[in-house]
């Protein structure tokens, strides 16, 4: 007969990292009401502050209503962005970069991991720190605003960027975009797998 000593030293390791504990905690915590909840939210920050603090540096007729939502951009673009705004705009756009989006990602971020642990929880065994994968698109959103701040306040001391930060803009916009479609994919696979599991059980009965 085997000990149990030898079998505990056969296991795998489970592991206890920071990340495993904040999956594990996410697919422990989240259920429809916090879901529901963290959909209430995101929709009436976006609504009620989010829309109104994009309106302090909106320009009549601008092609670009803010950097963030294009897919890439170059120094062009940036400066043309720059260019067509007062310096209240401005300062306006860069404590929206630094504050009012950064707390958007926040809390988009937040809402998709809920759902994501939500839809995969019946195969969190399998799909691991999956759930984690919205707060990578926050990661890279963060950059993108910070950059973007960045630039924005070196405009306004002496009318020109760095090429280089614009550059860092650029690519974790792009970045954070690829994320957005990765998530939008996991959340589709996750219902797929919730009705088809769903169908099993009936048909099991």
């Amino acid at each position: 007969m085997m000990s149990s000593k030898s079998t505990e030293s056969k296991s795998p390791l489970r592991k206890t990292g920071p990340l495993s504990r904040l999956s594990g905690f996410f697919y422990a915590k989240s259920t429809l009401v916090t879901a529901l909840l963290a959909t209430v939210v995101f929709a009436g920050y976006t609504v009620l502050i989010l829309s109104g603090q994009g309106k302090a540096f909106e320009v009549a007729n601008s092609s670009v209503k803010s950097l963030g939502t294009s897919l890439g951009f170059g120094q062009a673009e940036v400066l043309a962005f720059l260019a067509e705004r007062s310096v209240e705009q401005i300062t306006a756009y860069i404590a929206f970069n630094q504050v009012w989006d950064s707390l958007f990602g926040l809390i988009y971020g937040v809402m998709y991991v809920v759902w994501v642990s939500l839809l995969l929880k019946p195969y969190s065994l399998k799909v691991g720190l999956l759930n984690l994968l919205p707060f990578g698109q926050v990661l890279f959103d963060w950059l993108e605003n910070f950059s973007l701040a960045s630039l924005s306040n070196q405009y306004l001391a002496d009318g020109t960027i760095a090429s280089s930060t614009a550059l860092v803009a650029s690519t974790a916009s792009t970045i954070k975009w690829v994320f957005a479609l990765l998530v939008y994919g996991v959340i589709l696979v996750g219902i797929v797998a919730r009705i088809v599991g769903a169908l099993k059980r009936r048909n099991q009965r």
